[in-house]
């Protein structure tokens, strides 16, 4: 008795600890890209929002991203952004626009903008370039394959088929074929494929594909509306003004000019692969207001300060997450034949989808209302950690050894380091999520190892918020036919193949 007791509250003491089993000694870094300091700030490409290349997340949290001890991954499911891309033709005729000024007005520069006369759009192809995955998105992509392969080997068997899901985006596409790429090596051509999701256009897909909105009549993406045209009056102005003084001659500075710069420093970085020398015009402080001006884009155009926009993705986690619920999928192919389900589910999508997705997860629920007036520099809403080019939020299921309090769904679970034969012991399911690889809890469930939350009580939470937003089809107004679903499926086009807005494509 004394020692079943003992035993009890060893494992109860190691429950609060940070545990962990032997951390594997990866080949694959951490950081793909590198991010050099610029003349004038030290983490210029770290501060762009969703123009920057990838990086990982700062462990704001302090939760290692290791698997707990005593627990290993058995499913998981990474939804990701395309990777770093050429500009879309928009923002390349606004640079085309200033080549033109700087070209053809009197003027001298100094300072950090003496190489504006010199400065000339990168692209060498417009035509073939516009709008297209650039060569750090190509490196990006293959190596989150790779990162991927080897961080969950018992995730896929060598020689079985792999296929991936992307959004029908030509850069999008891109992505995921260079993705499988990375993930199967030689083997890619034979084993791999991408299954194209078209997202207009087919009424029985309405709420069904990787970019949902795409069919919702009533969406409108107000890119931050007035909070951030408030917010960018406040910090455009001074630095406008002190570039202003840095040139003689005719030549104004526009607060487009501006807005602009940290543009152009992200792009022409990831797309030369090397530090553009707009990247060394802002200060570490002005690139944060940059970033802040990103974020409020983001959180009132498509994230938790919407109202429709929000809702947009929480079909696809409900109908995700009761995928990671099940032991074995089965599917079914455009031929008729089954397949199983990839247990590491993988799909590519754009921006807007992604920042929905993650709004959708639940891991910003706590931030409070971002400020037009003033940065919050306390906030959790950070859209460089999650939303960057190849931004992506994982979805990993636990499955651990736990004691016999498993069953409670509040307060944190005894997971057993070394369970004797007397110790009351099972095993539990659990669910963590990460973006950009750095682990995020759930605030209202933080009840399994490591602050995860247990699988059953997440996939409630989700489906109580799912009802809580009221149909999707009438939130969006949709027209209904004979063809439109009487509930949105969210993700049916995981498992069922054969419907004719789904193509499944070599690599």
């Amino acid at each position: 008795m004394v020692k079943m007791h003992m035993s009890r509250l060893i494992a109860l003491s190691l429950a609060g600890k940070t545990a962990h089993a032997a951390v594997p000694q990866y080949l694959a870094p951490s950081q793909d890209i590198n991010f050099p300091t610029s003349d004038s700030a030290a983490n210029p490409l770290q501060r762009l929002g969703a123009n920057g290349p990838w990086y990982a997340g700062p462990n704001i949290f302090g939760l290692s991203p290791e698997v707990p001890e005593n627990c290993r991954v058995d499913r998981a499911a990474y939804i990701s952004r395309h990777g770093s891309r050429y500009p879309d033709q928009g923002a390349y005729d606004e640079w085309l626009s200033m080549y033109k000024r700087f070209q053809n007005t009197n003027y001298t520069a100094r300072g950090s903008l003496s190489f504006l006369s010199s400065w000339r759009p990168v692209l060498t192809n417009p035509a073939l370039q516009m709008a297209m995955e650039n060569p750090t998105g190509a490196k990006e992509s293959y190596d989150l394959g790779y990162t991927l392969r080897t961080r969950y080997p018992e995730l896929y068997r060598e020689g079985d088929e792999f296929m991936v899901w992307a959004n029908n985006y030509t850069r999008v596409l891109q992505t995921a074929s260079m993705f499988v790429r990375g993930f199967l090596g030689f083997a890619a051509s034979q084993k791999g494929s991408v299954v194209s999701v078209t997202s207009r256009g087919f009424p029985g897909n309405v709420g069904d594909t990787l970019a949902p909105s795409d069919m919702c009549p009533n969406f409108e993406d107000l890119e931050g509306g007035d909070h951030k045209t408030t917010w960018d009056s406040i910090w455009i102005p001074p630095i406008q003004q002190r570039l202003q003084a840095l040139v003689d001659g005719s030549l104004i500075l526009t607060a487009s000019d501006v807005n602009q710069i940290p543009y152009l420093c992200g792009f022409e970085s990831h797309i030369t692969g090397r530090l553009s020398p707009w990247c060394d015009v802002l200060t570490d402080e002005e690139l944060k207001q940059y970033e802040y001006s990103n974020d409020l884009r983001y959180y009132y155009g498509v994230g938790p300060g919407t109202d429709l926009p929000k809702k947009m993705m929480t079909p696809f986690l409900n109908a995700l997450v009761g995928l990671l619920e099940s032991e074995s999928v089965k599917g079914t192919k455009a031929d008729g034949t089954a397949f199983e389900l990839p247990k590491l589910l993988v799909s590519f999508l754009n921006d807007g989808q992604l920042t929905e997705l993650v709004t959708a997860s639940g891991v910003f629920d706590a931030q409070l209302p971002l400020s037009a007036l003033e940065k919050d520099e306390n906030r959790l809403w950070v859209g460089s950690r999650y939303v960057s080019m190849r931004g992506t939020i994982a979805f990993e299921r636990l499955n651990c050894t736990v004691g016999d309090d498993s069953n409670k769904s509040t307060g944190p679970i005894s997971v057993l380091p070394n369970p004797t034969p007397s110790t009351s012991v099972g095993r539990a399911t659990y669910v963590r999520v990460r973006l950009n690889d750095a682990v995020y809890p759930i605030p209202s469930c933080r009840n399994g190892p490591e602050s995860s939350c247990k699988l059953s009580d997440y996939a409630k939470y989700v489906a109580e918020k799912y009802t809580a937003e009221g149909d999707w089809t009438t939130n969006c107004n949709i027209t209904v036919t004979a063809n439109t679903p009487t509930r949105v499926k969210g993700a049916s086009f995981f498992t069922d193949l054969s419907k004719p807005w789904l193509t499944r494509l070599a690599v």
